[in-house]
């Protein structure tokens, strides 16, 4: 497939580079020639049509599926609420965490059902922006899988519902006897929580049981570069905050900033905020990633160093010795720092030479897989740079505890040291190193009490299970890393009978307390609690930020740099990477993370941003790899890794190091719901204590079976026609316009119509007196999209986008609306990537509309290509005539044995679709209406600029989507138009699509050309 973007190649998957027979197959099946005329039982596809058209016509029955709706009486409120008027939304700001990392979210409320998120603009590492974690969560309140009572452990049948108040009973009296003696014989064992709240219930648990232990487990939790810290002397521990907007020049060390890793929205935005280029002649900054395998921070370097895990450190020696060279100083370690530059060729001197150059303006950043040594040499680069760099600062967490290991509460369990163990939050017998030994050592502990969202497998070992409350029915706060105070408050009364863990804090602490008294409480005491306080905590509530409130502003860190030297591992040179002893990645997986989302089936069946996998992990290795030991993609091998052994399917994935592993946590789930059933294979099994994330000597055998991986990267493929436009900055200033030299008729007046154009409705656009109607439109920056997934969750939340499952993801059938299309080019063992947002185009002269039979697609005034679900009778004919291919064909009742906690989520303002019709983006015309209808009531009914923002465009933390009125000249959309590297696809055809794309850019080292 030549694109005629520079001569590139642009591909999806080795299949589509081969052009493999496979890859054909696939394509004659997904639209094959003749499809009209095939036969179906003595009858053609065509005259089959026919008939069923006149039987939905006149009978009312047919493709539609005709499923007959249950009669329901609504009963109206008999007193409305002051605050609630029907069919308007109201917002709540809150926050949630997912290890330490918050993310401030504002929760759009339906009649008193949370059935949206979007970030908060207001909260400093939102910036009213929101991942798609944060997005899903919703889904999580109404998972009809969630733990709904206390249940208990009744001998062989496991876990039973509990008598009411049986367990209230029961753990009063265990705390009645810890207070007896201390705590003595009590363990607690925790997850991140970063809240001020539950730190203080802590120390009240720890005054009130002085004897009893602590311990700490959370696979998320950045607990190498914790350690780093304790390593060079520092105490309590930092957070690392980095300020990517004040940085040029950014080296990443096997770190996921941009997609997994510390404040990911924020670090978008403003790493985002460098990239962006409204004249040719701008700047923007440079992005060096080094890395095992691709992630969404490699996808976007500009340039990107391929080499195993084990060698990042080694690289990073080899920097940190340049530039001690470079600057004529000491070593602080006496000479350790020491590596062989010249193995990664001309890297070290040129990224070097670029970090001294603009040492102010410099940034290096470490991945929380890397361990302590590696974290704690950054922090020694970072200060070479410059003593006072204001691109890191290192302001102060939380401080508490120093809690045991899991390896060390194993132990202490078998040597009788526990007699009964509180698990607040987490599942660590899933979770578990497969050396920790907790399995076993969790069977003789004689009381367990486990509390969370799910009946897990932990919950499963556990004497009690103890419902924990979801963030969107409980009371609490958290602390951001830049040490911002923000709230979280209740959008729903609980569903269910559960407990928020400051409310279970409380209990063990003897007392009994709402989560909402315990939060006041803290900021009461916080500010003395002054005469206003009132009005303090309503400000806060409705901000979702709490401001007023006295900060301890920490300094710099005095990092005992004499320490660096005895750190382990500095002066060990990198472990050998080969065939004969290949290095296995673990990775927190972007959908699922360390698998506390996988029973959310929205991020089960999202796509990964690279791999496109669905509903499944894999054991991903390079071509090179897979052509060196025989293995193709869905080849189950087993994998022996420090005598722990488990299989998993192969997938092939370039840009992967040779003889390097990559594999995503979080699957392989025995319990605790039905989405995540069957959903890959438990790599924790593999994982052992060390360093968890990384290691070499793994041992791969010969393929002894197959497994149907499911991945999208080759569904919808647009057959060599081109679709992306991009250069580098030095070709972007010499040929502001190349993407006008790209297309493929060069002059547009050479394509003509059959019909007047333009359309009455745009006659007099962007002229005074203007079109009767506002035009819409949307324009993509591929610069700065990212490709981390938050806009096809929020379009799929918005717009009630069903889940299908693995099953017909593998025919094809997934329904998206947004989908985020990923090529590869260059060199198939060490490509580059870039990700394309492709939503429905809404064309002007939209292919779509002339083959329906029954006009179900049609224009708008507006320009919309809108589409009349109840007149739709499934011809498909508009998704074969698609040359984007983003028509969504809904063949099942996906939508129809839900429960009546899971309709809680749907949003009321979009038609739920059943089986038969077809689908597709609308740029949520509902969102344009409801605008509209505000404006009529408050001016001319005109919408003024920015007043409409689809879910995709509001979620997206880069700001890469742009939406507005593009008969307006002055609007935000108009002026993107305007830019030089803005173009639209397929232009050939003469389609006009309203959505159009501004060229990726990438700003790469010459020297490394």
């Amino acid at each position: 497939m030549e694109d005629r973007n520079n001569g590139k190649q642009y591909w999806r998957s080795l299949n589509e580079l081969a052009d493999s027979p496979d890859f054909i197959s696939r394509l004659e099946k997904e639209y094959p020639e003749a499809a009209a005329e095939i036969e179906l039982s003595g009858v053609s596809r065509r005259r089959f049509l026919e008939l069923m058209g006149a039987s939905v016509a006149l009978a009312g029955v047919g493709m539609a599926g005709c499923v007959r709706k249950p009669v329901e009486h609504i009963l109206p409120f008999s007193k409305r609420p002051e605050d609630l008027t029907p069919g308007v939304p109201s917002y709540f700001a809150t926050s949630m965490n997912v290890g330490m990392n918050v993310y401030g979210v504002l929760a759009c409320s339906n009649e008193g059902r949370p059935t949206k998120i979007e970030g908060n603009p207001q909260h400093p590492t939102s910036l009213g922006a929101a991942n798609a974690w944060a997005q899903a969560s919703v889904l999580g309140l109404y998972d009809p899988d969630r733990s709904q009572r206390p249940m208990k452990r009744d001998g062989d049948k496991g876990l039973v519902p509990a008598e009411k108040g049986e367990f209230e009973k029961a753990f009063g009296d265990a705390v009645k006897e810890w207070k007896k003696n201390g705590g003595d014989g009590l363990a607690l064992l925790l997850q991140s929580n970063p809240s001020p709240t539950y730190a203080r219930m802590l120390d009240e648990v720890r005054r009130g049981l002085p004897r009893a232990a602590l311990y700490f487990h959370d696979p998320v939790y950045p607990s190498n570069r914790a350690e780093a810290f304790d390593l060079l002397g520092v105490a309590p521990r930092r957070a690392v905050v980095y300020n990517l907007d004040k940085a040029r020049v950014i080296l990443s060390i096997d770190s996921d900033f941009l997609g997994l890793e510390g404040d990911s929205v924020k670090n978008a935005r403003q790493f985002a905020d460098g990239r962006r280029l409204g004249k040719e002649t701008e700047s923007m900054n440079r992005l060096y990633a080094v890395e095992p395998a691709f992630t969404v921070t490699g996808a976007m370097a500009d340039n990107r160093l391929q080499i195993p895990a084990a060698h990042a450190g080694e690289f990073l020696k080899a920097v940190a010795a340049e530039l001690f060279s470079r600057a004529g100083g000491s070593d602080p370690t006496g000479g350790k720092i020491k590596a062989d530059a010249g193995r990664f060729g001309k890297w070290v001197p040129a990224v070097v030479k670029d970090l001294a150059d603009n040492r102010r303006e410099a940034l290096v950043v470490v991945g929380d897989r890397q361990p302590a040594w590696v974290h704690a040499l950054g922090f020694l680069v970072n200060h070479l740079l410059n003593p006072d760099s204001a691109t890191v600062s290192y302001p102060a967490e939380i401080p508490g505890p120093r809690m045991g290991s899991l390896k060390l509460l194993a132990a202490d369990a078998k040597a009788g040291k526990i007699k009964a163990l509180v698990v607040l939050g987490g599942n660590p017998i899933y979770t578990a190193d497969a050396d920790s030994g907790i399995a076993d050592a969790y069977k003789t502990i004689p009381l367990t009490i486990h509390h969370g969202l799910y009946a897990d497998e932990t919950a499963q070992a556990s004497a009690w299970h103890i419902p924990e409350s979801h963030y969107l029915e409980a009371w609490g706060d958290l602390q951001c890393a830049d040490g911002t105070p923000v709230t979280q408050q209740p959008l729903i009364a609980p569903l269910y009978d559960t407990w928020s863990g400051v409310e279970l804090l409380a209990r063990i602490a003897g007392g009994e307390a709402k989560g909402y008294d315990l939060v006041r409480a803290t900021w009461k005491a916080r500010t003395g609690n002054p005469p206003g306080f009132e009005n303090l905590w309503r400000q806060w509530l409705h901000d979702g930020v709490i401001t007023n409130v006295p900060r301890t502003i920490a300094g710099r860190p005095a990092f005992d740099w004499s320490k660096l030297g005895a750190i382990p591992g500095l002066a060990q040179g990198p472990a050998q990477v080969d065939a004969n002893s290949m290095e296995v990645n673990f990775i927190i997986d972007p959908s699922v993370a360390d698998g506390r989302f996988a029973n959310n089936g929205w991020l089960q069946e999202l796509p990964d941003p690279i791999t496109k996998l669905t509903w499944d992990n894999a054991v991903c290795i390079g071509p090179v790899t897979a052509m060196e030991r025989g293995l193709k993609n869905n080849d189950v091998v087993e994998l022996r890794f420090n005598n722990h052994v488990e299989k998993g399917a192969v997938f092939i994935v370039p840009g992967t190091a040779e003889h390097t592993v990559t594999i995503a946590l979080g699957y392989g789930r025995q319990a605790g719901g039905r989405v995540q059933e069957k959903a890959g294979f438990n790599a924790y099994k593999l994982r052992v204590s060390g360093n968890p994330f990384f290691g070499s000597g793994l041992l791969i055998s010969a393929a002894v079976d197959t497994y149907t991986l499911a991945t999208t990267q080759e569904h919808g493929s647009m057959e060599g026609r081109p679709l992306v436009r991009e250069n580098t900055l030095d070709g972007l200033r010499q040929k502001p316009d190349f993407v006008n030299d790209l297309e493929f008729i060069k002059d547009p007046s050479k394509i003509k119509s059959l019909w007047k154009e333009p359309h009455p409705w745009l006659e007099g656009a962007g002229k005074e007196g203007g079109p009767k109607y506002q035009q819409w439109g949307m324009a993509i920056d591929l610069n700065v999209c990212t490709g981390c997934n938050a806009c096809a969750i929020a379009c799929q939340a918005e717009n009630n986008v069903p889940v299908v499952g693995k099953k017909q993801v593998l025919r094809g059938r997934e329904m998206h609306w947004i989908r985020l299309d990923r090529y590869f080019n260059g060199d198939k063992s060490n490509p580059q990537a870039v990700i394309q947002p492709m939503p429905c185009q809404q064309c002007e002269n939209a292919p779509c509309e002339s083959v329906c039979p029954v006009a179900a697609t049609a224009h708008s005034p507006e320009g919309l290509n809108d589409m009349a679900y109840n007149r739709c009778i499934g011809t498909r004919y508009c998704a074969n005539n698609c040359p984007f291919k983003v028509r969504r064909f809904n063949f099942f009742n996906f939508n129809l044995d839900y429960t009546a906690v899971e309709k809680m989520q749907k949003n009321p303002d979009v038609t739920v679709r059943f089986r038969g019709v077809m689908e597709k983006c609308t740029y949520c015309v509902q969102r344009i209406n409801r605008a509209r209808s505000v404006a009529k009531r408050t001016g001319d009914g005109h919408i003024k600029d920015g007043a409409v923002t689809p879910a995709c465009a509001q979620t997206c933390p880069t700001q890469a989507i742009t939406f507005g009125d593009i008969a307006d000249p002055g609007s935000r959309v108009s002026m993107a138009k305007n830019n030089s590297r803005d173009y639209v696809l397929l232009a050939e055809l003469n389609i006009k699509p309203r959505t159009s794309y501004l060229a990726k850019i990438r700003n790469p080292n010459p020297e490394l050309a």
